[in-house]
């Protein structure tokens, strides 16, 4: 069941963060504020303070303060919170929805907006038709419109200070909210934090932009600087201006906003930027997709029919099994054989009239007598045929997932979707089929398999691969098909047969003694890496592998 908190996208924020936030886009005693989403008001609490410290008095301060918030209690625990610790009252903060609303311009936005993925919109298509004149993805999420719908109500000239998920800045559907604050703001600023920060967001960045006049959009001039702090204690100490947190923070870069494309993966400026400068200006590397196609593993749909471990097997007949990889976790060698193998698929293909005297029948028709539950819903399906998705499918027969699987063959590399402290690419030379908790990546020429498998096994590749995934929940960085055909990876047309050569030997002693080192010397050695640019993917790929164990 979704919590109300949840199905608001309610977050709580460290008060060093939204005291740093209001500060810097707060800049005098007659400025108006607006946070669009008052919670129980850390952000209203600051900007009155902030007002008061620049010379505001107390009614003027808290006139001064614009807030909506759609849950009642929030707003009424605010004004409780503030007749108790100010004595006083917040008059243009009551409960209200952003999108209907009606407020004045003011001169600051500040706040963290709700945090709601698409499937817990209410009445979505009101929200969305409002921004018709944008090409949001229909996978964007509510804070991209919310963020676009308060930005209405901020001056030319005016700042904005805002926390967001940072999903935007490389997930497709972010390149419209990218183009949004690239051709309205000048964006002085974005903050990310390697531990977690709010329960429900993994990854969060903070936007320190202002808003450009209005007049014919100019090329802008500023530099976005990227500051990626190790948590929100970067602002505990004094006052810090931008540049003074980049010179403390984890680390930090700036780039030109001209040279910021809306299609480019902007968080790589904040976890690797150094790294990724180089590898960007060099023609040694391209894309995974240049070499291999990579594509989701088997969908069951039903795992509990279609996967079974091998002690459920035993009634089945062997031409009805096939092995399959069913998770990351049974699969850490570099080299998976079918004998590995820990759980089987039901594999038939063949209509139930040539199944006469099987328990391959028994066991479909078990199967479809069987009431099956529908996930977070009191209703119920009249055996698993019968099951809206195994319906949709179009299966024929229902059971047969045989198509689905060859489709995704040979894969002979095996990556997971899902990334947390350790990591394997997987040599699949028997064509096992993989489960959907891979990512079934088939190589196009056979000479490039190997090779390819040195580079995404060395401390290299797996950085690259983890900069294209996205930090989520529990630190998992996730990985789905298009982030992967982004890997960055040898440009394997660059480097002579003896480098390939090199390569293939080095993945052989890898898979033989499991020493890492030797995928690095062969890596690196082809790349022609020296020992400073070696030492730095090092110390960028523990800060990833770090990341992940601080959101976990």
């Amino acid at each position: 069941m979704v919590s109300e908190q949840k199905r608001h996208g309610q977050t709580y924020t460290p008060e060093s963060v939204s005291h740093f936030l209001t500060n810097w886009a707060i800049r005098g005693r007659d400025d108006t504020i607006l946070e669009p989403s008052v919670g129980e008001g850390r952000f209203v609490f600051d900007s009155y303070n902030r007002l008061l410290s620049l010379g505001a008095d107390e009614d003027e301060a808290s006139e001064s303060i614009y807030g909506l918030d759609i849950d009642e209690d929030a707003v009424e625990t605010l004004q409780k919170t503030a007749q108790t610790e100010f004595n006083s009252e917040f008059f243009n903060v009551s409960v209200g929805n952003l999108f209907n609303a009606d407020l004045p311009e003011v001169d600051a936005l500040v706040g963290n907006p709700p945090y709601v993925i698409r499937h817990r919109f209410e009445n979505p298509e009101e929200i969305t038709e409002q921004f018709s004149d944008y090409s949001f993805s229909d996978q964007a999420d509510l804070y991209c419109y919310f963020l676009v719908r308060a930005t209405q109500f901020l001056k030319p000239g005016g700042r904005m200070a805002m926390i967001v998920s940072n999903s935007w800045m490389k997930r497709k559907y972010g390149e419209e909210f990218k183009k949004f604050l690239l051709n309205e703001f000048h964006i002085h600023a974005l903050i990310g934090f390697q531990e977690r920060v709010f329960d429900d967001l993994a990854n969060t960045v903070c936007i320190v932009a202002e808003k450009r006049p209005n007049t014919i959009r100019m090329p802008a001039e500023n530099d976005v600087q990227f500051i990626q702090a190790q948590s929100p204690d970067i602002f505990n100490s004094s006052r810090k201006t931008l540049d003074e947190l980049s010179n403390i923070a984890v680390q930090s870069s700036r780039v030109p906003q001209r040279r910021l494309g809306a299609e480019d993966y902007w968080d790589i400026w904040l976890r690797a930027p150094h790294v990724f400068t180089s590898i960007k200006d060099s023609d040694k590397f391209t894309t995974l997709d240049e070499y291999a196609t990579p594509s989701i593993g088997v969908q069951t749909l039903h795992k509990d029919f279609y996967v079974l471990d091998n002690s459920e097997t035993i009634q089945i007949e062997d031409n009805y099994l096939k092995p399959i990889a069913y998770s990351p976790r049974d699969h850490q060698e570099p080299s998976l054989h079918i004998d590995d193998c820990k759980y089987q698929l039901f594999w038939c293909a063949q209509d139930k009239g040539d199944l006469e005297g099987t328990n391959a029948l028994d066991y479909i028709e078990k199967w479809e007598n069987r009431t099956i539950e529908k996930r977070y819903s009191d209703e119920t399906y009249d055996g698993l045929h019968n099951k809206t998705r195994i319906k949709d499918a179009n299966r024929n027969p229902w059971y047969n997932l045989i198509d689905e699987a060859k489709r995704r063959l040979p894969s002979q590399i095996l990556l997971p979707r899902r990334v947390y402290e350790n990591y394997t690419a997987v040599w699949n030379p028997d064509g096992v089929v993989p489960n959907e908790n891979f990512l079934a990546t088939t190589v196009h020429s056979d000479e490039h398999t190997k090779p390819l498998l040195a580079y995404l096994n060395s401390q290299l590749g797996e950085l690259n691969l983890r900069l294209a995934g996205q930090v989520y929940g529990g630190g998992v960085c996730d990985l789905n098909v298009s982030s992967s055909k982004t890997i960055q990876t040898i440009n394997l047309d660059k480097l002579t047969g003896g480098e390939l050569e090199q390569l293939v030997v080095a993945f052989d002693r890898f898979v033989e003694t499991g020493e890492r080192e030797v995928l690095d010397e062969a890596v690196y050695s082809v790349l022609g890496y020296t020992d400073h640019e070696r030492n730095k993917t090092q110390d960028v790929l523990s800060l990833a592998i770090e990341e992940s164990v601080n959101k976990g």
